[in-house]
């Protein structure tokens, strides 16, 4: 597997976006000075500040895969974070040279859409990336919880820690399912858009690693299919052990006393918890029925949520089910 080279203070960082645009780009300006105190440049690519030609992407497949390429090709740039996911990397999959990502490896961050990307990467290029906070999670209002997300990324991509990857005590206890020890590289990231991909080339095989899954807005029986669709096609039993992020429904958290004395008493009182208690039973239903013995735990926070612990996509870990933790056998950096 190919590292990258460390993000060292001063540094480039470009900023692309091969997903979807940005709703409102008033934050941007706040995001790239956090960046800027922190010690880095930063670049944006153009396609984060022009007019989106359709609903949901920044520009068209040409304009989106040529920025990819060239952040990773120019020497300007030390490092590469995207905006935000949402969709899109699909559709330029095809058209990537991936001899220019493996020839001009850099940090690599993102997660959500960007999981097609670094799957691909590690697969066709063999370059390990990061599943860490985008910049659109730099806005965030929250000082501790945004402090406490950079801290962790940039011990792995700057420092080259060896980190112990667990949730901050602010985020909550992770919880066992099946509990053990067991040694893989790890692999991941968003189920529905992991799932899209399964059985094509842009996928690494799973046999031997450490899988881990996050989603957002996912209801239970849809969390069922997506995992039941891997058992079929053999994916998670390849695995040598699984974690689950904490699958938040911003939906449901969304709902609010002014629209509704019903609507809001549900959320608290009932929905919340069914939803929460029948995913974890979903879960549970799933391991004990078709993996028994497997190590895997869930409620890890990373990606979409207030806590985003960095995940490094393609380094070997020493996954410990009955503590809840991950622990990094190799820096993710040169």
């Amino acid at each position: 597997m190919v590292k990258p080279p460390r993000l060292r203070k001063g540094g480039t960082i470009r900023i692309i976006a091969p997903s979807s645009a940005a709703t409102s780009t008033s934050s941007l300006p706040k995001a790239v000075r956090f960046l800027e105190k922190q010690g880095f440049k930063v670049s944006l690519a153009p396609s984060m500040i022009r007019e989106s030609p359709t609903r949901y992407l920044t520009a068209g497949d040409a304009t989106r895969k040529n920025e990819i390429e060239n952040a990773f090709k120019s020497d300007k740039y030390d490092a590469v974070m995207v905006l935000q996911g949402g969709a899109g990397s699909i559709d330029i999959l095809n058209s990537i040279d991936y001899d220019i990502i493996k020839d001009h490896p850099k940090v690599f961050i993102g997660y959500s859409d960007i999981t097609l990307l670094q799957l691909a990467f590690m697969r066709m290029a063999h370059m390990a990336s990061f599943q860490g906070p985008m910049l659109i999670d730099l806005f965030e209002e929250d000082e501790a919880a945004l402090q406490t997300n950079w801290n962790n990324l940039i011990g792995i991509i700057s420092r080259g820690e060896e980190a112990m990857i667990k949730n901050p005590l602010e985020s909550g206890w992770a919880k066992s399912i099946n509990d053990g020890t067991t040694k893989g590289q790890l692999m991941g990231g968003n189920l529905t858009v992991f799932s899209l991909i399964v059985g094509t080339k842009y996928i690494p095989d799973a046999r031997g690693k450490v899988l881990f899954f996050e989603d957002v807005n996912v209801e239970p029986w849809m969390l069922d299919n997506l995992l039941t669709s891997l058992v079929i096609k053999g994916v998670l039993k390849k695995a040598n052990g699984i974690v689950f992020g904490q699958l938040p429904n911003y939906g449901i958290e969304n709902i609010s006393e002014s629209q509704g004395v019903t609507s809001y008493l549900m959320k608290h009182l009932f929905i919340e918890d069914y939803i929460n208690a029948t995913m974890h039973s979903t879960l549970q239903d799933l391991f004990s029925n078709k993996m028994p013995k497997k190590p895997a735990f869930i409620e890890f926070a990373c990606c979409h949520g207030k806590y985003i612990t960095t995940i490094p996509m393609g380094i070997r870990v020493k996954l410990d089910a009955s503590q809840c933790t991950m622990e990094m056998l190799e820096p993710g950096v040169e």
